[in-house]
């Protein structure tokens, strides 16, 4: 049995050493085909990299002079953050201005007293109202926790609730208005009211609102004031006196509040006066005696010497409002001149003792005063209740910018400075300043990004089309793999024109002069600090061979001082209209991305590279295919020859077998 041997199949021979050597020289064609195609793929991968690159640059260029460029960023810088911020858009002016913040925008929040854990809360209907809006909750009674619960899933953006274990046996209610402004007080009504007043979140108010009535006959004025429709009005020079009986202790959160309006009348020109002409004394007559007319002699009046008057003194005085109390006088906050009617507040601070009179004295030259809306009220009070231990209560936000006082209901403020976005986080005693600038941080990024872009691609066209490993070893900023990427890359283009030319028509566009409004100021990328000379030679004194490859380098302190100086003109520099069409039609920014264009869009040359590559690419998967197929039925053949060989081997040994066992037997 171990002499059986079957043809193609044992080894008999050494025949499969003999066919695998016959296949792997007929696999050397194949080994060229393969090596084609993995030169094909990386000069696609090379051309879609490059591609990446070009359209990183011509964004990076489009951003500079395009709608949306960095030259137009505005910043807002606040001196003090703790007190307000601010944020601007593109189209905020350019301007600093003072602000105080004297009150900050806030929402009713109302706090129980200390509760037992186990306390259940009544069913019934819980009714709230903030302002204008109001919420319903249907409770069927529980714990706080559940009622708590039940307020949230209904208040929505408008009212929370909470429950806080103050101490480890007791717990508190915290009701809040999710809405600030004095015009959304939270008020409780229903069965919400009735429960507030039991857990000491609300109290009675002891004293309700009194509205003062403006009326002849409940004003004692003087010449010079004028009543009409509930409007008490003082000319220049008028008193006024509107009595307040009974007298009104104002203590707690009970307030004082009119409305008023101080019109400034139109300044007249001050006319100089002449002496006066004196007396008129008729003719004293005469006599006529035989034809002949005698007069009397004229009257003589013996005048007083004249002095001419001095111009009338202009009086501004704001101190125009009075409270008499308790005898006397005091003076309230002055006013301020208003086109339109505003609120003046006075709290019991401000006024000792009981409240008898409110007294108005005119003493302007050139103001009207106007007077309405005069009323006496607990502010914390919500209908006939008031929070017993307010948290915070709805107030509007109040800011004085430059010398302008204006309130609002919120803390966002987008409506006083165009493109301004106030933020206010707590008032202060002091103004804070609010400088509105140009975003130099933002447009010197813009710029770094994108001449950063550019020598990136200049650097990839180098090691493209260069087989000097310097360029890879020069690149600073590429990570080891891209390095390693890079190796083999090296040299993969090389002698290719359309990427010289590339390269060479971009550094000539970054060294080229264009037109902006400072001519020959500011007309080269040089003139602002991007040059390809900014430290050129090292400290030894050798020369940077990296720079001479086109790389372009940013003087940032001479960068700033040429936008600072001039943004306009740095505008102008990427992007200009020559022609004042509204189209830009020069500039850096501009000629790059008109030049990329022709690469990077649908259909442009690394399209057609790319194209043309995986055409290639499938022309070849074909060819290796083919010949795979062919390396197939070559063995396959070989292995039939080399089986019919060892077929008639195995044939000729046994028949010399058969011949030495017949002379062996004829030789015995």
């Amino acid at each position: 049995m171990s002499d059986l041997s079957i043809p193609g199949v044992t080894n008999k021979y050494n025949t499969e050493k003999s066919i695998q050597a016959l296949v792997e020289t007929e696999r050397v064609p194949l080994k060229r085909l393969e090596a084609d195609r993995e030169t094909l793929q990386g000069q696609r991968g090379a051309w879609l990299t490059l591609n990446q690159k070009m359209t990183s640059v011509r964004e990076g260029a489009r951003e500079l002079y395009g709608f949306q460029n960095p030259f137009n960023n505005k910043l807002a810088q606040s001196s003090d953050d703790s007190i307000l911020t601010a944020t601007a858009a593109r189209t905020a002016q350019e301007e600093k201005v003072e602000i105080r913040v004297k009150q900050v925008a806030a929402a009713d929040r109302f706090l129980s007293r200390s509760l037992a854990r186990d306390l259940k809360a009544p069913a019934g209907l819980y009714r709230f109202t903030l302002g204008a809006e109001e919420v319903k909750v249907s409770f069927r009674g529980g714990s706080l926790r559940e009622l708590a619960a039940a307020i949230n899933a209904k208040g929505g953006s408008l009212l929370a609730a909470s429950v806080v274990e103050d101490t480890p046996t007791t717990q508190v209610l915290v009701i809040e208005s999710k809405k600030t402004g004095a015009a959304n007080p939270l008020a409780l009504h229903d069965q919400a009211a009735a429960f507030a007043v039991q857990i000491g979140l609300l109290e009675r108010s002891p004293t309700a609102g009194r509205a003062l009535e403006i009326s002849p006959g409940s004003v004692t004025a003087a010449q010079g004031t004028k009543i009409s429709e509930g409007v008490l009005s003082l000319s220049p020079g008028a008193e006024a006196r509107l009595p307040i009986q009974p007298p009104v202790s104002l203590t707690g959160s009970m307030v004082l509040s009119l409305e008023v309006r101080v019109s400034i009348l139109p300044a007249e020109a001050f006319q100089k006066p002449s002496a006066p002409p004196g007396p008129a004394i008729p003719d004293t007559g005469g006599i006529e005696f035989q034809g002949i007319r005698v007069e009397s002699a004229r009257s003589r009046t013996v005048l007083p010497s004249w002095e001419e008057p001095k111009a009338p003194v202009r009086v501004d005085d704001p101190a125009v409002l009075f409270a008499e109390a308790q005898g006397r006088s005091v003076g309230l906050p002055p006013l301020k001149d208003s086109p339109e009617f505003y609120t003046v507040e006075v709290g019991p601070g401000e006024l000792p003792g009981e409240l008898s009179a409110l007294v108005l004295r005119n003493r302007n030259t050139h103001r009207v005063v106007e007077v309405r809306g005069v009323r006496i009220y607990d502010k914390a009070a919500r209908g006939d209740f008031r929070p017993a231990r307010p948290l915070s209560t709805a107030k509007d936000a109040v800011i004085e910018m430059d010398g302008v006082e204006v309130s609002r209901p919120e803390n966002t403020l987008s409506d006083l400075m165009p493109g301004v976005t106030l933020s206010l986080h707590s008032a202060g005693e002091k103004p804070v300043s609010l400088d509105v600038h140009k975003d130099l941080e933002s447009i010197k990024n813009s710029l770094i990004r994108f001449f950063g872009n550019y020598n990136d691609l200049l650097t990839r066209v180098d090691i493209l089309t260069r087989k000097d490993e310097a360029v890879i070893r020069d690149a600073q900023f590429l990570s080891d793999q891209d390095r390693a990427q890079a190796a083999k890359e090296l040299g993969l283009f090389t002698g290719n024109t359309t990427l010289m030319q590339l390269k060479s028509r971009l550094q000539r566009i970054m060294m080229d002069p264009y037109p902006t409004d400072g001519g020959r100021e500011l007309s080269l990328l040089a003139q602002m600090g991007i040059t390809t000379s900014a430290g050129a030679f090292q400290a030894g004194g050798a020369i940077n061979k990296s720079l001479l490859r086109g790389y372009l380098q940013i003087d940032e302190a001479r960068l700033e001082q040429t936008i600072n100086r001039n943004p306009q003109w740095v505008r102008q520099l990427f992007g200009y209209d020559r022609d004042k069409d509204l189209v830009v039609d020069s500039g850096v920014a501009f000629v790059t991305d008109t030049y990329l264009k022709s690469y990077v869009d649908t259909g442009g040359i690394v399209a057609g590279r790319v194209g043309a590559l995986a055409d290639n690419l499938t022309r070849k998967a074909r060819e290796i295919e083919s010949y795979n197929k062919h390396l197939v039925e070559y063995e396959e053949g070989l292995r039939r020859k080399f089986g019919i060989m060892e077929g008639a081997l195995d044939t000729l040994e046994q028949s010399s077998r058969t011949i030495e066992n017949l002379n062996r037997r004829q030789g015995q």
